[in-house]
């Protein structure tokens, strides 16, 4: 019995890696190159955004200065900030996309899947998102991946540069795998040139570290 329940449990998670590999494999590689955004079009993603900014410290909501991103769909809410510029993207299976001038950019895609990944699941789907950060030849990895948690979701997390198609510069991205339930969340901090990325790196955690599953 134990024999067919692991039999199971290996082709669960194959299935899982063939559709993570059909849904995702673009997620790494020039992510934010001109083909996602669609101009002033609106959005087709499933969320909502509140473009207010938060004065009062004492709401227990977003950080002064800050909005609140909430998907209801995959299940997340996160807080950026509100002067950064939000884009349109072509992709509806990106969420969110914004900008902080020409050299900082973030990006939330959700793949949605047949099987339900968790804690136990995840050793397995290490070679997955292995496979979806290096589909780009580019890739120079400088950390991870790391397993974490992060918002009450388990996931990996990698750091590493890549060169742009584009300007043939070097840019570094600090990339977040998380699943919750059925739903993969890909989180991409990109900074262009790679140089800018410590500048940028406090306000990248602080985004990141914002981000939290909604209750079920």
């Amino acid at each position: 019995m134990n024999n067919l329940w692991n039999a199971i449990r290996r082709r669960r998670v194959l299935v899982i890696i063939g559709l993570l590999l059909a849904v995702g494999l673009g997620t790494s590689a020039a992510i934010f190159g001109p083909r996602l955004f669609t101009g002033n079009q609106p959005s087709q993603a499933a969320n909502t955004a509140n473009p207010t900014n938060k004065t009062d410290a004492s709401t227990n909501a977003e950080p002064v200065g800050f909005s609140e991103f909430r998907s209801e769909q995959a299940g997340f809410e996160l807080a950026y900030p509100s002067d950064w510029t939000k884009l349109s993207p072509k992709d509806p299976q990106v969420l969110l996309l914004l900008s902080q001038g020409p050299q900082d950019s973030m990006l939330v895609r959700v793949s949605e899947l047949q099987e339900a990944v968790g804690p136990q699941q995840l050793p397995a789907l290490k070679q997955v998102t292995d496979k979806l950060v290096t589909s780009n030849k580019s890739v120079q990895m400088i950390t991870g991946p790391n397993q974490i948690q992060l918002g009450g979701l388990p996931g990996y997390y990698y750091f590493y540069n890549f060169t742009d198609p584009a300007t043939g510069q070097q840019g570094a991205h600090s990339h977040f795998f998380l699943f919750n339930g059925k739903t993969m969340i890909s989180m991409v901090f990109q900074s262009l040139p790679k140089e800018h990325f410590t500048e940028s790196a406090k306000m990248f955690d602080k985004i990141a570290n914002s981000l939290h599953a909604l209750k079920k």
